[in-house]
């Protein structure tokens, strides 16, 4: 029977994924507040082809890291985030709920196996939905804002013979909403990372490349 012991320090994240990471949190935030100054939310209104070409630019390196960052993940980390997991994590997730409502107390799964050298469970369950989510909201964001700034006439045409329905008289203000939804999505998600890896204390980890784990020995 495994039982949980010691704690040992352990590689968690390599030196070129934490570059990406930040890299993506960086030019996020450009993002972020490029985007607010184009569509003019929250007071801010400051429109020019400098803030156009920063937010383009941004972007393009954004969706530049998040390539780089898909591909490690696919490649190298895909037991831990593979669409097969989802189950799991909406049962996670379910759990994590019930527990901050009284529930019964579950434990953190994230465990390393000393004589293998590897991972038993390397995250949370729930990044499972946390990952699939950026990795849809990038490619949905990244469509749409490339296609606005483009005219990218094959999506724009598409955007056009759907908008009545949702109310849009044309395919470019179809677009934008659907990319300032998006943008708010984005930003809830990022919330809710922010605190869960403070909360289940992942962030150092991602600065040093390392994290004391808890050892399973069998």
């Amino acid at each position: 029977m495994r039982k949980l012991t010691e704690r040992i320090e352990v590689i968690r994240h390599s030196l070129a994924m934490r570059i990406c990471h930040w890299g993506i949190v960086l030019t996020g935030i450009i993002l972020g507040l490029t985007g607010l100054q184009i569509g003019g939310l929250y007071g801010f209104r400051i429109v020019s082809e400098q803030t156009l070409a920063l937010h383009l630019w941004a972007a393009l390196i954004f969706g530049s890291f998040w390539i780089f960052f898909a591909y490690y993940i696919l490649v190298y980390e895909w037991r831990w985030i593979s669409l097969s997991r989802l189950p799991y994590s909406i049962k996670f997730l379910i759990a994590e709920a019930r527990a901050w409502f009284g529930g019964p107390h579950i434990e953190d799964p994230r465990a390393y196996d000393v004589s293998s050298k590897k991972y038993v469970e390397k995250i949370m369950p729930t990044q499972v939905m946390v990952w699939w989510g950026y990795l849809f909201l990038t490619i949905l964001m990244g469509a749409t804002g490339l296609t606005m700034y483009y005219h990218w006439e094959p999506l724009l045409n598409f955007a056009a013979s759907i908008a009545p329905a949702f109310g849009a008289y044309d395919g470019y203000v179809l677009l934008r909403a659907v990319h300032r939804l998006g943008m708010f999505l984005f930003a809830v998600e990022v919330i809710m990372h922010a605190y869960a890896v403070i909360i289940f204390g992942a962030l150092k980890s991602m600065i040093t490349g390392v994290r004391k784990e808890k050892v399973i020995k069998g």
